[in-house]
């Protein structure tokens, strides 16, 4: 399992390599890709990549200190697509635990309503 910023790092990367094979990405332009809400760093993009190449999410052809030659393998598109598919049943899971929720107050408001008019045609008040 990836942390956040691996996971930004590799749906960045599997986003400009869609065509396949090799491309080479300047070490600051992934760096300003990546979400400032991270707050990573050079040493830190490096240590992703790192992860990424070692757990073979990327295969990394060429690297240096201004650029990179990288391409995501199976896996790494994989693993994104299955993260995006875990995304879209959450948020299907949360809206029916919603309608589940409305429905059921609605019911007991409902209900109350009745029992109270009930009580009250009984009652003569």
């Amino acid at each position: 399992m990836l942390d956040h910023r691996t996971d930004a790092l590799l749906d960045k990367i599997n986003l400009h390599c869609q065509t396949g094979g090799y491309k080479v990405f300047l070490i600051q332009d992934l760096l300003s890709a990546m979400p400032s809400a991270f707050g990573i760093d050079e040493r830190a993009l490096l240590d992703c990549l790192d992860v990424l190449k070692n757990h073979q999410y990327i295969s990394v052809k060429y690297q240096d200190d201004i650029e990179i030659c990288l391409m995501p393998l199976i896996k790494g598109k994989v693993e994104s697509e299955n993260r995006l598919d875990q995304e879209i049943e959450k948020m299907k899971c949360q809206k029916q635990y919603f309608l589940a929720s409305f429905l059921g107050g609605l019911a007991g408001g409902v209900i109350t309503s009745v029992i109270f008019a009930i009580i009250m045609l009984i009652g003569g008040r």
